[in-house]
């Protein structure tokens, strides 16, 4: 690649060295993508300040919440318009509703609420008192860590970026070398719409929790969730009846010439000895 004039190397390294450098971290892998694009960069850079509204992010914990209940009511169907009235009443949504009848005319119903994460709790509480309660479990994932990096990486791509774009609009090198710093460029901001989608991702995860409620009735023979051991147990089963057909398949085709050969050369062993008889 052929390295940038001397008229448009010094300005390029004026601007270079007037924009604060990324976290120490992500400082090589800046100067390698200016270095793709065919642009010297300064030897070191100095570490940039940061904002107090960077730090109150990297401050706050980033959890996504979820909860899974189990509840015995005596009407299902009664108990599913409670709990659409607790969602309404905490701001949620339910989003998801499956309602099964049995051969008993006993109903179970499955639930997926999403609720503000701040109204996490309050909804539970609603929720738990829709009757008696079989199984409570909450799991909380702090992706704290993996956000923070999130958030280094989109910083230190955008600062690249502008970085790129100082250097066009200078437009004092020769094309090639401005071609070669637009496709740069270009990678660059898909990269960064890449990080911006996954961090999208992340704030809706974080900002709205899912809470599955499962209601079923007193008395029901196969009580939600009770039948999974027999449907495991009858699919085990009928692998191994598979296995031992197709074992049993693989035998006979073995078999099968071995016998024929034997059954012809025990044909032929009768033939010669009849023969003999008769001579």
């Amino acid at each position: 690649m052929r390295t940038i004039p001397v008229l448009f190397t010094i300005p390029c390294t004026m601007l270079l060295g007037s924009c604060a450098a990324p976290a120490p971290v992500e400082r090589a892998a800046e100067r390698a993508d200016v270095a793709r694009a065919g642009l010297s960069a300064p030897a070191a850079l100095p570490a940039p300040a940061e904002t107090p509204s960077l730090q109150a992010m990297w401050a706050e914990q980033k959890l996504i919440r979820s909860a899974d209940l189990r509840i015995q009511v005596r009407d299902v169907t009664a108990a599913v318009a409670r709990a659409d009235t607790v969602a309404r009443a905490a701001q949620a949504l339910l989003a998801d509703t499956r309602i099964d009848q049995d051969e008993d005319g006993r109903h179970t119903a499955v639930l997926v609420i999403r609720v503000p994460a701040e109204r996490f709790t309050p909804m539970l509480e609603g929720l738990r008192r829709l009757g008696q309660v079989k199984a409570d479990v909450v799991s909380t994932e702090d992706v704290t860590k993996a956000y923070t990096d999130l958030a280094t990486r989109l910083a230190v791509k955008e600062e690249t970026a502008a970085r790129l774009r100082r250097l066009l609009a200078d437009r004092t090198g020769k094309l090639s070398d401005v071609l070669e710093v637009e496709r740069e460029l270009s990678r660059v901001i898909t990269e960064i719409e890449q990080m911006k989608g996954e961090r999208r991702y992340y704030d809706q995860r974080i900002a709205v929790s899912t809470i599955t409620v499962t209601l079923f009735e007193p008395g029901a023979f196969l009580q939600p969730g009770s039948g999974a051991p027999l449907r495991d147990a009858f699919g085990r089963s009928l692998r191994v009846l598979a296995q031992s057909i197709a074992w049993l398949i693989y035998l006979v085709t073995f078999l099968a010439p071995w016998v024929a050969i034997a059954a012809l050369g025990w044909w032929l062993v009768r033939l010669v000895r009849a023969r003999k008889r008769a001579g």
